[in-house]
């Protein structure tokens, strides 16, 4: 029997990026809201993330002298997308550009706190890009702030464990070469000391993104149901008008009188879905998301009539992981761009630019049949440059006595470790080391780009993203497609509703994040393309739900 709870006016399925600014939103007219998350914690997907959102034509971009426009912005979605996709339509683009810097505006007057992130647009050579980029992070927080609800909060291992900022992470890679690398190392020393003596937990990332937008929707008193998964919708005369949930042990029907927004993420750990739909190999050991993003959203919704595109794809990103299944790294571009490293095939040969952006570069590894693919380096890259979770000079004996990584005093020695061509290592070796020596990577552009040397070394000239490999003893680690989300879910117009196949909305439903399809298409914008149309979308989505712009 389906007990009846009390009803809202928008419910809210899912607890990630675009969640609090929507229920904020409805808040601010007078409307009541809740927030149902099926995990234990609090944050999903972009709680694990970098907490960096790219918001174009953004006020803090304009006030740095960036010259952003809407119609600049338009520029770069149509060179990078193309012409309109299901996913990415015209008005969708419109409709990111003109609302979201109004949803930083308004997110600012509750209080939330941004900064611009200086990170360069992935494609900023590109018309319309822009070197500055048009990316915002968080300030620092402290999560203690959150009271209670601070064990709550979502957290990856890797991106959430230290009093860092997402853009001092990237020159914190080149401790041992810059000074600008060694000020952010003692920086990060000295909040530790500050951490422990005053009792806070100082976190960057995605944890200062979701950690300052909760502590804001607990202070405007937005309920929260944890532990509470969403089994169905509840649909009458053809509108969605509230979900059927699982809550205490019980199985109950809350009902919304405005709508209901999935912001539930994408199925990146759903196997079934991901043999269906993705490249292969596949894996959802690969995956960095949170353990909630299984899926059963949008098959929900699939089932409701919806249209959906871009299956195939994800947010790729290139990690490593120990025989354990343990990631030990992620690694494209933030050491696989710096010198003295590459990435081949197991014909020995490069496939794609080694700075370039990770989502294309997943995409060039499965276009390459590249996976796994091996990263190659030697000596000085060990010694100048961290490698995942090992320190720059300090390789444990572990990580090589695991078979982790490879060792060997030869080019030769480490291809057969690696079951690698040696002769076709040693060509592209040779090729690529000629390519150094005259500062220009003639077969993949690497160093070509404002966003190529962001992660390069700005002490090695006349690139900063070359240089040769010849300084034994060199090394391999086997690297892998991994994601940070899938890329396709449900079709939604410029309002976030979901669409059918034939463009009409299903009414009271509205999606985003990676439940619905990227706004983007298949391309990464920049730093934060994924989290900023999430927040952008689920503004748009309690405006139009609560007839803001009707």
């Amino acid at each position: 029997m389906v007990a009846q709870e009390e009803t809202f006016d928008f419910i809210i399925v899912g607890s990630g990026g675009g969640s609090v600014p929507a229920a904020l939103v409805m808040k601010e007219r007078g409307k009541s809201v809740l927030i149902i998350e099926k995990q234990t914690q609090i944050g999903g997907t972009s709680a694990y993330s970098g907490g960096v959102i790219w918001i174009p034509n953004n006020d803090h971009l304009n006030a740095a002298g960036g010259n952003d426009s809407h119609e600049r912005s338009r520029t770069y979605f149509d060179t990078m997308i193309g012409p309109p996709l299901p996913s990415s339509s015209y008005a969708r683009r419109d409709a990111w550009i003109r609302e979201g810097a109004e949803m930083i505006r308004f997110l600012e007057r509750k209080g939330m706190k941004f900064v611009h992130a200086h990170w360069p647009d992935y494609y900023c050579e590109r018309p319309g890009g822009i070197l500055d980029g048009r990316s915002l992070a968080a300030p620092l927080f402290n999560i203690k702030e959150l009271g209670e609800w601070a064990p709550k909060l979502a957290a990856h291992p890797m991106t959430s464990m230290l009093p860092l900022a997402s853009p001092e992470s990237v020159a914190l890679f080149t401790a041992t070469k810059t000074l600008r690398g060694k000020w952010i190392a003692m920086k990060v020393a000295f909040r530790k000391v500050k951490e422990k003596l005053l009792g806070q937990t100082i976190r960057g990332a995605g944890n200062a993104l979701q950690g300052r937008l909760f502590q804001i929707a607990f202070r405007e008193n937005v309920p929260i149901w944890t532990e509470t998964p969403v089994k169905d919708f509840v649909v009458e005369n053809g509108r969605v008008v509230g979900v059927i949930a699982e809550r205490e042990g019980r199985t109950i029907q809350v009902r919304a009188r405005l709508g209901v927004l999935v912001n539930a993420g994408g199925f990146s750990r759903n196997l079934e879905m991901r043999e269906k739909y993705q490249p292969k190999p596949t894996s959802v050991n690969w995956t960095q998301v949170n353990p909630g993003d299984t899926g059963e959203m949008i098959q929900a919704i699939m089932k409701l009539g919806a249209a959906t595109d871009q299956l195939d794809e994800s947010f790729w990103l290139a990690c490593s992981f120990l025989p354990d299944g343990t990631t030990f790294g992620f690694h494209s571009p933030n050491d696989i761009g710096k010198p003295h490293a590459i990435v081949v095939d197991n014909k020995g040969k490069r496939f794609t630019n080694e700075s370039s952006s990770y989502m294309e570069f997943g995409q060039k590894m499965y276009a390459a049949g590249a996976v796994p693919a091996w990263a190659i380096f030697d000596s000085r890259h060990r010694r100048y440059y961290p490698w995942g979770g090992a320190l720059p000079g300090v390789t444990p004996k572990s990580l090589i006595e695991s078979g982790y990584m490879k060792k060997a005093d030869t080019l030769d020695e480490i291809a057969r470790l690696c079951g690698v061509d040696p002769a076709g290592l040693a060509q592209t070796v040779e090729r690529f080391n000629g390519f150094v020596r005259k500062g220009v990577d003639e077969d993949f552009h690497r160093g070509a780009s404002g966003y190529n040397h962001y992660y390069g070394d700005p002490t090695v000239k006349p690139n900063p993203n070359l240089g040769t490999l010849e300084k034994a003893p060199f090394y391999a680690v086997a690297i892998y497609p991994g994601d940070v989300g899938t890329c396709g879910g449900i079709v939604a117009d410029e309002h976030a509703r979901a669409l059918r196949p034939d463009g009409s909305p299903i009414p009271g439903l509205y999606v985003t994040g990676n439940t619905s399809a990227a706004a983007g298409g298949r391309v990464y914008m920049g730093a934060g393309a994924s989290v900023g149309p999430s927040m952008t979308f689920g503004y748009i989505a309690a405006r139009h739900a609560a007839g803001a712009n009707q």
